[in-house]
């Protein structure tokens, strides 16, 4: 009887030890957790690991988003996108004055050589890469600057014509031919006083207006008599200029022409002169001929052969690139590889008529640079010619070498650099027939 119930007891607890799981099965999950509390606990610990590993990769990509946002400091309109893990773009949208000069590098804060070209109006887009970023500059070019208007009052005789818009100079930087006029009433052939207004306008809508007086004077009956006059005028001697600005940094020298006739160079090199500037030509002619001065062959054989220092200058009438171009290969022709100790000069002095020329200021300055550039190619310098008035009102940016005319006893002109001064056009030199330009070469400041 003992043994039976062992056995029973026996088959009790196998049977409810099988049949757990399946009664477990139809329970609650409340209820289930304790049971497999061993389980959940490893289960959380893996979970709790995943997490740890999410945070941190968001980190990551936190990180790498901030990069690609990162953008340059001060630049209008700046907008980042990222094209790929390992290629970015930035995009620039900006605006700038008609012919400044803007360089790539201060645009995208990096090294980047090259410039933007500024030298048209309008809309462009320049693509740069550098390393692992692709840069697209987006800018447009204006031109806000009014046109110039340069001239006074005038005066002329009654009855006689007067084209009154050609008395003045009248140009634009960007502009061939602005749109230039007189406005208000006048009558040639009433003498009297006219109140009238000079406007200027160009393309882009800038203008400029200046108000002048037109005085026409009565015509007087001719009395039949002619008067002559003869110049007192005194020459300055050079010797005044040797003992104010000769100093182990200058020269003291000449420029010549066929104008001062045949020059004894002996005489002038005893009388102080360390250099001569020497015209070697002029033209366009009317004919569209380039002409050699009659006398440059002797100058600069015999200023040579005294021991003095030769420079150059080209008297020249442009009127675009192409001619300037065409001088300055005319010169290092004629030229045919003799050295010349000094640049040579690029003498365009046509304000007068300028408003004949259609030129734009832009394309009178690049002329020049044009001038220069080919005779730097050929192994020669160049240097601009050029009165203080135009150079500090039309000349535009600076070139390398400003030769500056400027009639003083004191040069006290600051407002561009020079490196050679025509002091005077009325100097006296042993050996130099009549008035002569002086100048004064400061050596340290040729480039």
């Amino acid at each position: 009887m003992k043994n039976k119930v062992i056995t029973i007891t026996i088959l009790v607890l196998l049977v409810g030890l099988f049949s757990l799981p399946i009664f477990m099965m139809f329970q609650p999950e409340k209820q289930r957790v304790n049971l497999f509390i061993e389980d959940t606990k490893y289960q959380k610990e893996i979970q709790k690991d995943e997490e740890i590993e999410l945070t941190q990769n968001q980190e990551n990509t936190s990180e790498k988003k901030d990069v690609v946002k990162e953008e340059p400091k001060k630049v209008e309109k700046t907008t980042t996108v990222a094209k790929s893990k390992k290629t970015r773009i930035r995009t620039y949208n900006l605006k700038y004055e008609f012919n400044k000069k803007v360089s790539i590098k201060s645009i995208i804060k990096v090294n980047a050589k090259g410039y933007l070209d500024t030298t048209k109006l309008g809309t462009f887009t320049k693509k740069v890469k550098v390393g692992k970023i692709n840069y697209t500059i987006k800018y447009k070019v204006v031109d806000t600057t009014p046109p110039v208007i340069l001239g006074g009052n005038v005066s002329i005789t009654q009855g006689k014509k007067v084209n009154l818009v050609n008395k003045f100079l009248c140009g634009d930087n960007y502009d061939d031919t602005p749109n230039c006029r007189v406005i208000g009433d006048y009558d040639i052939n009433t003498p009297g006083k006219y109140k009238l207004k000079y406007k200027a306008t160009d393309s882009s809508g800038n203008s400029k207006s200046v108000s002048f007086t037109l005085t026409v004077k009565e015509k007087k009956a001719s009395s039949g008599s002619s008067s002559s006059s003869t110049s007192t005028k005194k020459g300055k001697p050079i010797s005044n200029y040797i003992k104010k600005y000769k100093n182990k940094n200058t020269m003291i020298g000449v420029d010549v022409s066929s104008w001062q006739e045949e020059i004894d160079w002996k005489k002038a090199k005893n009388a102080g002169v360390e250099f001569a500037i020497i015209r070697i030509g002029f033209g366009h002619t009317n004919s569209g001929e380039l002409k050699m001065d009659k006398q440059f062959q002797n100058n600069i054989k015999n200023a040579k052969k005294n021991g003095i220092k030769v420079g150059l200058y080209f008297f020249s009438y442009a009127e675009n690139e192409v001619q300037a171009k065409q001088h300055a290969e005319w010169i290092v022709k004629q030229l045919d590889g003799q050295k010349i100790d000094l640049p040579i000069a690029y003498d365009w002095e046509n304000w007068g008529s300028f408003n004949s020329y259609k030129m734009s200021f832009y394309r009178v300055h690049n002329s020049a640079q044009v001038f220069i550039n080919t005779l730097e190619k050929h192994g020669y310098k160049g240097m601009l010619y050029s009165s203080a008035y135009y150079l500090t009102r039309l000349w535009g940016s600076n070139f390398k070498n400003q030769w500056l005319a400027y009639y003083t006893d004191k040069n006290d002109y600051t407002e561009k650099p020079f490196m050679m001064w025509q002091a005077t056009s009325s100097g006296k030199v042993d050996g130099i027939p009549g008035f002569v330009d002086i100048d004064i070469l400061y050596k340290n400041k040729i480039k």
